[in-house]
């Protein structure tokens, strides 16, 4: 049984938000927060909003390595979690860059927020366009990490990578039985029955579950429309990888997850080179240079 406070309740009730994580990361990175192995970060306003210099790193010959390391979420976190607006900064710049010749996306995530998931993913595809986007695998490619690996033009692994964790979920906490064996009562006032659903000590009705699971069957249907379309899949190929569970990469392999298994040097060495001009113009008329929001 989970300790008390270490759950991916715990966690949710700290961050909120619609999930496509993998949960035992959830567990540790509580665990990890309480025993003060892990402390929030104070940012200025302008370390938040503002992208580095050079979004990315070059690598071989033309290679543009984007990290995409831990949990993700659309902006910087106060406990090391990535910004998918900022991967879409770095694509985009490395789309208008005629010094790159190919992007690698390198991912050691365990998925994090919906938020900010489909619109990487959109772009990931739309950079391809330009010029072939690639993933790979190094520890961890789990849940909103493989939605947006998904759409690159083939995803590598390394040998002991974990890949999968299709799927999303949210968690709703019902304390109300607790509450009210410490005799409080808890009364939450919205404009609506659905308005408030989770709320410390309030009852979940059988309403409020209903509208969260069709929430979460509508993101779903988001996340395999996604895969399919970078994978070629059929339904039914989707249906048996979107359980929830995650492979070692040889297993992921056969399952149709990844196309190969190689060290990370080997794929860099065999990545596209520069050899298309005008790959700014060709950018901007895909729309990929301004991010607008």
């Amino acid at each position: 049984m989970p300790t008390p406070g270490t759950t991916p309740e715990c966690w949710t009730a700290h961050v909120g938000g619609l999930l496509a994580c993998e949960p035992r990361f959830l567990r540790s990175r509580v665990e990890a927060i309480r025993g003060r192995l892990l402390a929030p970060r104070a940012m200025q306003d302008d370390e938040v909003r503002a992208a580095p210099p050079v979004p990315y790193v070059m690598v071989g010959e033309g290679v543009a390595q984007i990290r995409i390391d831990g949990p993700m979420m659309k902006g910087f976190g106060k406990f090391g979690e990535f910004s998918t607006a900022f991967v879409r900064r770095a694509l985009r710049a490395a789309a208008a860059d005629n010094a790159v010749g190919s992007v690698l996306l390198v991912f050691d995530s365990p998925g994090g927020y919906v938020a900010g998931t489909q619109d990487l993913a959109n772009d990931v595809a739309a950079v391809n366009e330009v010029k072939p986007v690639y993933a790979y695998a190094e520890d961890l490619m789990a849940s909103a990490a493989y939605w947006v690996a998904a759409r690159a033009r083939a995803i590598y692994a390394n040998e002991a990578a974990q890949v999968g964790s299709i799927g999303v979920f949210a968690v709703l906490t019902d304390t109300s039985a607790a509450m009210d064996a410490a005799g409080v009562k808890v009364h939450v006032l919205s404009t609506g029955p659905l308005k408030g659903a989770g709320a410390d000590g309030a009852p979940v009705t059988p309403e409020q579950l209903a509208a969260w699971q069709v929430e979460i069957d509508d993101t779903m249907a988001l996340f395999e429309k996604s895969v399919r379309a970078g994978r070629q899949m059929t339904p039914k190929q989707f249906a048996s990888v979107a359980t929830g569970g995650t492979w070692i990469a040889s297993k992921a392999k056969d399952l149709g997850l990844i196309d190969a298994i190689r060290p990370l040097d080997e794929v860099v060495a065999r990545l596209p080179k520069p050899g298309r001009p005008r790959a700014a113009r060709a950018a901007a008329e895909l729309g990929l240079l301004a991010l607008d929001e």
